[in-house]
């Protein structure tokens, strides 16, 4: 039986490049859980994973954290508290109607239509949705950012 994933949780993600970690740091009652994705590839387990979470995350992505853990594709390797700066709900971003559409803000409970061109510091917000596991490893291989993203 696998474990039942928490809040703080540190996920290790195996990719090509070396062991990746996240922490679990939120669950949204309809994206499910919240996972923060630390950048940088480990050759051995840190001792302090508190350390590994001090650090700005490369990216957010709703994640289906348990089911990946209850079929072997992430492990839970550590506890640790989230962050005090991490455990504000973070603003996602999304475009409705293709190419060209209209423009999102979305804190996990309110949306905003941006009546504007988006800004610099707001196309560092991770796109809103939920990733699968191969795109959460391909994101982290190919160092995704978000301000790198377009969103379609």
């Amino acid at each position: 039986m696998a474990k039942k994933v928490k809040l703080g949780d540190i996920l290790q993600v195996l990719t090509s490049q070396g062991v990746a970690y996240a922490q679990v740091t939120h669950k949204h009652p309809e994206f499910g859980f919240l996972i923060r994705i630390f950048p940088g590839f480990h050759n051995e387990k840190p001792k302090d994973f508190s350390v590994v979470v001090d650090g700005e995350p490369q990216f957010s992505a709703f994640f289906v954290v348990q089911s990946a853990v209850n079929q072997g594709l992430l492990s839970v390797v550590a506890n640790v508290p989230v962050p005090e700066r991490l455990q504000v709900f973070p603003t996602f971003r999304s475009r409705n109607g293709g190419p060209g559409g209209s423009i999102w803000l979305w804190n996990g409970s309110e949306a905003l239509r941006l009546e504007r061109e988006i800004s610099s510091e707001e196309l560092k917000h991770s796109t809103r949705g939920i990733i699968s596991a191969p795109l959460l490893v391909e994101r982290i291989e190919n160092n995704y950012r978000a301000e790198t993203h377009e969103v379609w």
